[in-house]
């Protein structure tokens, strides 16, 4: 097995990548979102119902504001978020799930949560962090390698 594990890894996490790309596009077409605006729900709705800013869902989300803004437009537009003007001002206002929102966001956190359940089947939980965290380093030493590239 050692001779081989490059190979078993790279083609098991194309894999892996295919499957996730499938479930998670699969789901957000029921909800005509994009993976950006997916991930801003949820940040929202992590936010236990204070909001975030958009500097806020920048920083948490690892994208820039200017995406920020087009996002939550979208999301505006499709009536999942409003923006709180905290008393007609404008800076740093919090935006926020509405009710159609809020379902839209516990289903996709639900539906996230049924899939981590389903992977988990069979494995203890400490093999799995065990296995997160070989994963993360594995993907750091890959980022290594690319920067010394």
């Amino acid at each position: 097995m050692q001779g081989n594990r490059f190979e078993v890894f790279s083609p098991a996490v194309i894999q892996l990548a295919k499957t996730v790309q499938y479930l998670k596009s699969r789901k957000l077409a029921e909800h005509h979102l994009k993976g950006t605006n997916a991930m801003c729900l949820c940040y929202i709705l992590d936010s236990q119902g204070g909001g975030l800013s958009a500097t806020e869902l920048a920083k948490v989300c690892g994208i820039d504001k200017a995406q920020v803004s087009r996002c939550m437009a979208e999301l505006t537009d499709l009536g999942y978020v409003y923006r709180n003007d905290m008393g007609g001002r404008r800076y740093k206002q919090k935006y926020q799930l509405t009710d159609k929102g809020l379902t839209v966001a516990d289903d996709l956190d639900n539906a996230s949560r049924d899939i981590q359940n389903t992977l988990r089947k069979g494995i203890s939980t400490e093999d799995l962090d065990r296995f997160y965290r070989c994963l993360s380093k594995i993907c750091e030493n890959f980022s290594d390698l690319l920067n010394e590239q």
